[in-house]
């Protein structure tokens, strides 16, 4: 075949295969709660889908050119392969996208590699497997089918097509040029929606002719993530008082676990032991994902001080307290330590920190740290007070043995994450998720069990509650799993304390605000030689044990790469630049609403306390 013969081709071909990431990508703005208001808003969606497909295609097909200079039969496999390829990494985004609201990421790969937390079923990879074969065939019969026109001399007419593609190209990168310059919400937002978007600012030239809204663009970066190294934590010098008699501290925490599923039915020991001490009704987690979940609970501060921490390899000034008072510190996790890495944050400091658990299941995971823990635990120093951090998560994986009863019916078997959508039945998903808490439920009476045997369970505080909350379609948006909005659904989590001035004396139910930034300052006060320390130098959270205290009106929350306001009835939810959306609880827009800023200028005081000014 003649080489200029086989870049006819291949140009038709570029030309079919944008065409179809167009048709593919309009599956992104399915999810969008409604559509912009005003002309901007729609002019900008259609011209980013159109534009973006078209450049990414482009950039793609530049390095896809090297397969014309290649013998036929490898032109044409390498092509279909390369173009079958990019559509599937693209369909499979959308999926991605469609349950957690944002594309495939390091994040996302990290978890997926790791094996300890995203695990497809044989199903799942199946039907991925023979999509691929399906458009690798219908790929290879588009380029036969293009051979034949072009010997025939009826190429594909582009210039109508190209001239659509760069007319879009511009006219989004225009209309996000003004937007960005005046932080227009409705074009900010629904640049989130499309892979690899960057569309063009320019706020400088925008200044020089005054067309640019000074005001709301310092609002926006106000409101905005600041990421530095520059850190100052605590604010002051902690000056502790004397502790007489340490009392043990166990943290029982349960990945994914939803506040609906804490109950005398679904999580009998748990809800018994709990009825000793303090439930609290309304708690919510720092964060949406594990990463920021763990992080307040341990820091005590909103999770957008993640990469802070990080980047100085600080660990909290809780674990700090117990190690001067000389803990025996026992952490137990099913997953790693690593992905997030809080064996730099928040174990970063303890010596021989045990990074993971052994099993090649969630389920088996959880019975190993149960059993290692248990372990650990008969074999104590018995003259020193002893931390514990169990972290469950047979609920994040689903899984439970084989074996366990089905309490629950009826149940999925496999989990085909390619198959949820809007119109599934969440109930068969979430009787199995239910399974999997009872099933560490069953496993935590041992836990609870060996501490009574101990005698010490008067000298202990057990803390139990969640990393974040799990989401099966409760608004129905097609949300499934957590990391993808603010709602109850992902962030309100089970609480429960019990343990001296949590006793059972004082059992009963608290129904205010409350969350993970609020562990902290209530065992550095109250257990850990605090009391004459003002916690806003350690801490942004509440003394739970201060019953003169207001009740709040907000708290925060926050994801990998965004933070929520949330209020009994609102969230206001901020993008890493501060862009930002006014939702209601369900996720969906409040029109012709408002947040308010008061409390939004609180947030941000909490925000940026511990960083340097």
């Amino acid at each position: 075949m003649k080489y200029k013969n086989k870049l006819s081709i291949y140009a038709d071909f570029l030309v079919i295969n944008i065409l179809f990431s167009i048709a593919i990508a309009v599956r992104y703005f399915f999810f969008m709660p409604e559509l912009p208001s005003g002309v901007l808003g729609p002019v900008f969606v259609v011209s980013s889908l159109i534009g973006q497909m078209s450049l990414l295609g482009g950039l793609i097909g530049v390095i896809g050119w090297v397969t014309t200079l290649l013998p036929q039969r490898a032109f044409f496999f390498l092509s279909s392969f390369l173009a079958s390829l990019m559509l599937s990494i693209l369909v499979i985004d959308t999926f991605v996208f469609s349950q957690y609201r944002f594309h495939i990421n390091e994040v996302v790969l990290k978890l997926v590699l790791s094996g300890d937390v995203v695990d497809f079923s044989f199903l799942t990879w199946l039907i991925a497997v023979l999509s691929f074969l399906v458009m690798l065939l219908i790929e290879f019969m588009i380029l036969l089918r293009l051979k034949k026109r072009i010997t025939q001399n009826k190429p594909i007419r582009k210039k109508a097509f190209v001239a659509i593609f760069i007319v879009s190209f511009l006219t989004f990168n225009f209309v996000h040029i003004w937007a960005a310059a005046n932080a227009y919400q409705p074009v900010q937002i629904v640049k989130n929606y499309l892979p690899l978007f960057q569309p063009a600012t320019a706020n400088g030239l925008m200044q020089r002719y005054g067309w640019i809204d000074e005001e709301a663009l310092a609002k926006q970066r106000a409101m905005s993530i600041k990421v530095s190294s520059d850190l100052h934590y605590p604010l002051s010098e902690l000056n502790y008082s004397k502790v007489d008699k340490p009392v043990n501290i166990v943290f029982l925490v349960i990945d994914s676990w939803r506040y609906d599923t804490f109950n005398i039915e679904n999580t009998p020991h748990l809800w018994s032991f709990a009825q000793n001490g303090v439930v609290f009704e309304q708690h919510f987690s720092t964060g949406n994902s594990t990463r920021t979940g763990i992080f307040g609970l341990f820091y005590g501060m909103p999770g957008t001080y993640w990469h802070n921490m990080l980047t100085n390899g600080r660990s909290p000034i809780l674990m700090d307290r117990l190690q001067e008072l000389d803990y025996q510190i026992g952490v137990f996790a099913s997953a790693s330590l690593m992905d997030p890495e809080f064996n730099r944050t928040v174990f970063s400091n303890v010596q021989d920190v045990r990074l993971r658990s052994t099993g090649d299941s969630p389920s088996k995971r959880d019975e190993n740290l149960t059993a290692d823990w248990l372990e650990w635990y008969q074999s104590r120093d018995t003259t020193r007070p002893n931390f514990s951090f169990l972290f469950y998560d047979a609920p994040h994986g689903y899984d439970f043995p084989s074996d366990y009863p089905k309490r629950y019916e009826p149940m999925l078997n496999d989990i085909n994450y390619l198959a949820l959508d809007n119109d599934m039945d969440p109930e068969p998903f979430f009787n199995r998720y239910k399974t999997s808490v009872h099933f560490v439920d069953d496993l935590s009476k041992t836990v609870l069990d060996a501490i009574e045997r101990s005698g010490e369970l008067d000298n202990t505080l057990v803390v139990i509650t969640g990393d974040h909350g799990q989401e099966f379609n409760d608004n129905r948006l097609n949300y499934w799993g957590h990391n993808g909005n603010f709602t109850p659904a992902q962030t309100h989590v089970p609480f429960a304390i019990i343990g001296p001035k949590f006793s059972a004396d004082d059992s009963m139910s608290i129904d205010k605000l409350s969350t993970h930034e609020d562990v902290v300052p209530t065992l550095m006060k109250h257990y850990l030689g605090g009391r004459d320390i003002k916690s806003a130098d350690y801490s942004t959270g509440m003394d739970l044990l201060d019953e003169e205290a207001e009740g709040r009106d907000w708290l925060i929350s926050s994801s990998y790469s965004s933070y929520a306001m949330i209020t009994k009835d609102s969230i206001l939810e901020v993008g890493a630049s501060g862009q930002y959306q006014y939702l209601d609880l369900s996720n969906r827009m409040k029109k012709n609403e408002e947040p308010n800023f008061l409390y939004l200028k609180d947030v941000l005081e909490h925000l940026s306390r511990f960083k340097k000014k």
